[in-house]
């Protein structure tokens, strides 16, 4: 099984090897691919992140080295130099994994597909400490507000299988988030249902508790206040959790789960 990566911004993991098959969920730059079969310009495989299987375009994948850092920030531009006025060469979103090769100007060099590129170092957070250059790791410190970085996709598009910050579903806001803290969890909310510990009542929720419906998952950003990507608003988010109780419960029932990530 060939393994290769995602060398655009994005991909999209469809149920079939067509441009029009429905979108179930998408590949970051830098994520690992394991490639199993190929059919009309399409590779069938699974991310390494998160094991998500699906079809995505032969064109999106290729040859990076090892990723050693990812994107904290909702989105970045990576630049042609260090410069505060260089050439913006494209965007990339939260999540996105990186080569860091050292430090200029208070930016990162990373590794692309043709060259390099630079991003600010306040963008982005070391997998671990041994795998980057100490002076990279002083820089940047570590985030441990995962909610912080679901908040920051307030407004961002709502979008069915999306994964980036320029379209993403409910349970692609909680992975993501999670991501940044270096908590891996499932892509879909169904699975979801299972990570941390479950809480008995509404009154016990704190920020970053999970509220769970059939086929929807919310962020507490409080005890009140509900942070979700929904297809009501088309968007991220925050409203009070009684009225989501509400307008949710008219369509897809009762919360089913309350849970309580014990890892952070």
């Amino acid at each position: 099984m060939m393994s290769v990566r995602i060398i655009t911004p994005s991909a999209p993991l469809r149920s079939g090897p067509a441009i029009d098959a429905s979108l179930d969920s998408e590949g970051l730059y830098g994520e690992a691919f394991k490639v199993i079969a190929t059919e009309n310009g399409f590779v069938f495989g699974a991310l390494s992140t998160d094991g998500y299987q699906g079809w995505l375009p032969q064109d999106c994948l290729g040859d990076l080295p090892e990723p050693n850092a990812q994107l904290i920030s909702s989105m970045s531009n990576v630049t042609r130099d260090s410069k505060i006025k260089s050439h913006s060469c494209f965007s990339l979103s939260l999540g996105a994994q990186l080569t860091v090769l050292c430090k200029q100007d208070q930016c990162a060099k990373i590794v692309t597909n043709t060259s390099h590129g630079f991003l600010p170092c306040r963008h982005i957070l070391p997998f671990k400490p041994t795998q980057c250059n100490t002076v990279i790791m002083n820089e940047i410190g570590f985030y441990d507000d995962w909610v912080g970085v679901a908040e920051s996709l307030i407004g961002s598009p709502y979008k069915w299988g999306g994964r980036t910050a320029w379209g993403l579903d409910c349970s692609a806001l909680v992975q993501l988030a999670l991501s940044a803290v270096g908590v891996n969890v499932p892509r879909d909310s169904g699975p979801q249902h299972e990570v941390g510990v479950g809480l008995d009542h509404e009154k016990d929720l704190r920020r970053g508790d999970l509220v769970f419906w059939k086929g929807h998952v919310g962020i507490m950003q409080g005890q009140e206040q509900l942070l979700h990507a929904n297809a009501y608003h088309m968007a991220v988010a925050s409203e009070l959790l009684s009225k989501a109780i509400k307008r949710i419960g008219m369509t897809a029932g009762p919360v089913t789960a309350l849970r309580r990530l014990v890892c952070i």
